[in-house]
């Protein structure tokens, strides 16, 4: 049975699906509130990025004069943030359907999301976990206030899981959590062939394919992400720096960067740092990512000239944010799957 098929026949599961619809709401007031302007993002682009693990989709678009032409449909609005910042429009938020290729279908996976990405001046990526803090617990506040009609608690019931949004919340480094829960230390995982080494001796089943991100995700999921906390939201930052192209490195420790990602219950919520200011050295590490998909075998991505054009021209010092509005909606919808908070899921689409 379809969703608008189940809705049809039951009335009062729409209010699960307007969970969604009332975070927007309530994202937009807060960032309102803070006189931040609001993006309308194209879904389209012309040139993305380059980060070798992307699987963009992609669309051959007609412009009937000058031909056919391939167009992608964004995985983020982050070039359109940078290039208005470029600009001068200063602190600003945008909210927006992006896509991801090769995404399995899955309770937390789709092709198309909506994400709200949001950029603050003169920051960092430690005041991006305090505007995630504050963001959330508004937008638990005015579901509260406008659509459960209740009185506002900290603490909600998610799957059986009691969890607590009292700040301050968990905050764990990449480093950190290497050691407590692989018993590996970053600074000896440096060169691929040690690494595929180390998880070998893990048992993991590793062949000479297999790059370092492939590696690290790997035990990072297995071995890290369900150590988390399920009952308090926790921030995980300091990314190795393989992984982080477009976030500036800790002056303090040369092997991460200054990223940040957000996990509540064992879904990756969030995702931010403070933004690679320096045009040549985002066009350096551009050209590393680009190499890298080559020797992966990916199809290579339309260098954005343009993006590298702005940044060299000036980007202000400022911290951004990527937030999941359909797996925070599912969180405070209580619901299991990302289908039961889209009215047409791509598990129904496709």
């Amino acid at each position: 049975m379809k969703t608008w098929q189940k809705l049809k026949s039951e009335p009062l599961l729409f209010q699960r699906y307007f969970v969604k619809e009332y975070i927007i709401r309530s994202i937009r007031e807060f960032f309102q509130k803070r006189n931040y302007h609001e993006l309308e993002s194209p879904i389209l682009a012309s040139a993305l990025p380059q980060e070798h693990y992307l699987n963009p989709l992609t669309v051959d678009l007609n412009t009937k004069i000058s031909g056919i032409k391939k167009a992608y449909l964004i995985p983020s609005t982050e070039r359109y943030n940078k290039l208005i910042l470029v600009a001068g429009i200063g602190e600003h938020f945008v909210i927006s359907k992006v896509f991801r290729n090769l995404e399995a279908l899955g309770p937390n996976h789709s092709p198309e999301f909506t994400m709200c990405e949001w950029y603050h001046l003169s920051a960092d990526y430690f005041v991006l976990m305090d505007d995630s803090e504050e963001l959330i617990i508004y937008i638990l506040k005015y579901l509260a206030e406008n659509l459960f009609h209740k009185e506002f608690s900290s603490k909600l019931s998610y799957q059986n899981i009691e969890i607590d949004f009292t700040p301050k919340w968990n905050r764990l480094s990449v480093e950190q959590a290497l050691r407590d829960y692989s018993q590996i230390e970053l600074k000896d995982i440096q060169e691929v062939e040690k690494f595929r080494e180390v998880a070998r001796q893990k048992g993991y089943n590793i062949t000479e394919q297999d790059d370092w991100e492939i590696i690290f995700e790997l035990i990072f999921a297995s071995e890290i992400e369900t150590k988390l906390n399920p009952g308090k939201p926790t921030f995980v930052y300091d990314y190795p720096i393989q992984l982080c192209p477009l976030a500036k490195v800790n002056p303090d420790n040369n092997l991460v960067a200054e990223r940040v990602e957000l996990y509540i219950s064992d879904k990756e919520i969030a995702n931010g740092y403070t933004e690679l200011t320096d045009g040549e050295e985002q066009e350096r590490r551009f050209k590393i990512e680009q190499k890298e998909r080559k020797h992966l075998g990916k199809e290579p991505i339309t260098f954005d000239t343009e993006l590298i054009e702005g940044l060299k021209s000036g980007l202000p010092e400022v911290a951004g944010m990527g937030m999941g509005i359909d797996r925070l909606a599912m969180i405070f919808a209580n619901a299991s799957s990302i289908d039961d908070i889209n009215y047409f899921p791509a598990s129904e689409v496709f």
